[in-house]
């Protein structure tokens, strides 16, 4: 079958899967049918502006953007380093939130202006189709009160979700806001730690909230402190720091919840008494999921004592009524803290791989039980000598943090590296072996996109001219010695014509002068961002920054060079 012959709603269909610009290239003047559904009819365009080019991203903002502003669905931003004073340049053709009139799902991450922040979403009252709106790895300076924020989110009438995982240098307070959201269902605030008072301010605020996700601490027992009733409420994911009594207030503020997460390590209590918690305080509770680490006392029969812990664990009311599996690590490198958390494991942080000297589970299929499928992060950290006591594989992992050279039980703990997107190795004995176990890392991790490794590591890789089919985002950290910690030219040059090199996207580098950069640039054609620390920047020294005003009358104007941090700097190349 042509592909003419398919019927509109089809093409729509096959359309929300392309990249908008490759969208529009491929179809694009083909004739007038196809000119219509681009700019006409298909009201569905997801625009992820994190990882754009300089070059796409002038291009769709000249001659797309005026054509599908108003049928643009979805929006990401980012002043990251792939692509820096974003914002501004968006704003430099004449372009504001605003004008994306059917927006229905803004992400903002890694902006840290003020003033940015809040024009966005003071833009976003003219959205009425908006939803879902998420403000991650943002900083929140203390040029302003962030009340200003939650009043513009607060004021959007039909947003339905909000996660607003940011830094706020000026304490975040709900106390004294008077604003009602009747919108709001689903909520996230992380990097801010709720009391009992802010807490029952927030539900105020939020009277029909459904599920929620927040950071609650209160070194002080506050008995007296009753909490809003959360009548709508059926979802909460905890981070909590409190007394047992504090946390049996929050669950009585929310009668109605069928799902808890919670992650603490400042309350302990055995099956029995979560049993009698939950019967008592949330009886139509449906899924329970905890990881608690636990400081023990007990510096004899240890052993004895975590399997008296476990058996409570092991009733009619977690393995009959609700299969809730159990299972608790004794870490080999600490003598008084122990882990206890159900299976499957969910919680979305960096899983730690350590070995343990005790571990069991309640899990009667321990085969199941041991398959860690949903954890995405893994940092393995040290050696892991007795695999009897540590049968778990991770076979889904997307994120590896590791030690060059592993041990011989690694592939046995993470079988597949098929999915695996990044890896970061944070430490590496110079030796063969670790230069092999590299290259196979490489070799088994077909998806791999981004590689965090020292600048050695990387030349050694570079002079074999090792390939990767997907990698495009390389990190070089220092030298192992921190007396040299800036790559020369010889070294930049190995790097800049390597096939690696040559194939690199986005760049991470100290380098000695910056001639290099120059030479980088020229050299490495595909690069599209560069983030460099020079060792002849002397920004520290003059009060104009004669670096970055160098680099600009180096290099063409469509180029953005712009400074990170104090000694980092940016540059998104337009080719």
């Amino acid at each position: 079958m042509k592909l003419e012959y398919l019927a509109n709603e089809v093409l729509h269909d096959l359309f929300e899967y392309f990249d908008p610009i490759e969208l529009i290239h491929a179809f694009e003047g083909l004739n007038t049918r196809f000119n219509r559904l681009l700019f006409i009819y298909f009201r569905s365009y997801r625009l992820d502006f994190r990882s754009i080019s300089k070059s796409n991203f002038d291009l769709i903002c000249k001659q797309y953007l005026p054509l599908i502003i108003d049928h643009v669905s979805s929006l990401c931003l980012s002043d990251g380093g792939e692509t820096p004073q974003l914002y501004e340049h968006l704003t430099a053709y004449c372009l504001t939130i605003d004008e994306f009139t059917h927006l229905r799902s803004l992400l903002l991450q890694k902006i840290d202006s003020t003033n940015i922040i809040l024009n966005i979403t003071s833009d976003c009252f003219y959205l009425p189709y908006l939803t879902h709106l998420k403000i991650v790895e943002c900083n929140f300076p203390n040029e302003k009160d962030p009340k200003q924020l939650i009043y513009n989110i607060w004021h959007l009438n039909n947003l339905t979700h909000c996660t607003l995982d940011m830094t706020f240098e000026w304490r975040l307070s709900f106390c004294g806001l008077s604003i009602i959201s009747k919108s709001i269902e689903y909520l996230s605030i992380k990097d801010y730690i709720f009391s009992s008072l802010e807490l029952t301010h927030l539900l105020t605020l939020t009277p029909y909230l459904r599920h929620l996700c927040i950071t609650f601490g209160e070194s002080i027992d506050i008995i007296s402190q009753r909490i809003l009733i959360a009548p709508y409420l059926t979802s909460l994911e905890l981070h909590f720091g409190g007394s047992q009594s504090t946390l049996t207030n929050i669950l009585k503020s929310m009668p109605n919840l069928l799902h808890l997460k919670l992650e603490t390590g400042s309350i302990h209590l055995n099956g029995n008494q979560w049993k009698q918690i939950l019967i008592n305080y949330v009886p139509k509770i449906k899924i329970f999921r905890f990881l608690i680490r636990v400081l023990s006392l007990k510096d004899n029969h240890v052993e004895e004592y975590l399997e008296d812990l476990l058996s409570t664990f092991q009733t009619p009311f977690w393995m009959d009524d609700h299969q809730w599996y159990v299972r608790c690590d004794w870490p080999q490198h600490t003598n008084k803290i122990f882990v206890l958390y159900t299976l499957p494991y969910c919680f979305g942080d960096t899983y730690v791989v350590y070995q343990n000297r005790w571990s069991k589970t309640t899990c009667p299929n321990v085969r199941d039980c041991n398959c860690y499928d949903r954890v995405k992060d893994v940092f393995y950290k040290g050696r892991i000598d007795n695999f009897v006591l540590f049968a778990i594989c991770y076979p889904k992992i997307r994120r590896l943090t590791l030690k060059l050279p592993f041990d011989v039980n690694f592939w046995t703990i993470i079988p597949r590296l098929d999915n695996l997107t990044s890896l970061e190795v944070i430490q590496t004995q110079e030796n063969i072996r670790s230069e092999s176990q590299l290259k196979e890392l490489l070799n088994r991790a077909p998806r791999l996109d981004f590689l965090s490794v020292d600048a050695i590591s990387f030349l050694l890789l570079a002079q074999l001219n090792i390939t990767h089919v997907s990698l495009r985002r390389i990190q070089l950290k220092p030298y192992r010695s921190r007396t040299n910690r800036y790559l020369n030219a010889a070294q930049c040059s190995i790097l800049a014509r390597s096939l690696l090199g040559l194939q690199c996207e986005v760049l991470v580098i100290r380098i000695e002068n910056r001639q290099i950069i120059l030479d980088l640039i020229h050299t490495m054609y595909n690069l599209r961002a560069l983030t460099f620390e020079c060792q002849d920047d002397n920004s520290l020294v003059h009060s104009n920054d004669e670096l970055v005003e160098w680099l600009r009358n180096s290099l063409p104007e469509t180029y953005s060079v712009t400074r990170h941090r104090s000694r980092l700097v940016g540059i998104w190349i337009n080719r």
